[in-house]
């Protein structure tokens, strides 16, 4: 009975010491990081970011999809709820970005 206890650490501890050599010598350890360069760009957006909009007109409460990345709309306005009486505070109906089309 002790000798099989004996055998299973015996066995635990090479496979671990194994393992752990192995990492140490793999390839990916001997690797330089790379630093990015200040100069350039690196970040390059695979999706398009696209979010609502909204803007209120004739008192009413619209939504829309605004791709950021191409500077397009998507879509057309959709209807939300009536505008909460003096908002938005300030002048005008806008929608932030300073244009917009009536739907």
């Amino acid at each position: 009975m002790k000798q099989k206890k004996k055998m299973y650490r015996a066995t635990a501890l090479m496979s671990a010491a194994g393992l752990a050599l192995s990492l140490f010598f793999s390839p990916v350890a001997g690797l330089p990081a790379q630093a990015a360069d200040s100069g350039q760009e690196s970040i390059q957006p695979r999706q398009d970011v696209i979010e609502y909009r909204f803007a209120i007109m004739d008192g009413k409460l619209y939504k829309r999809l605004f791709n950021y990345s191409t500077s397009n709309w998507v879509g057309d306005w959709i209807y939300v709820c009536e505008a909460p009486e003096g908002y938005p505070p300030g002048k005008g109906e806008s929608d932030g970005s300073g244009k917009h089309e009536k739907p």
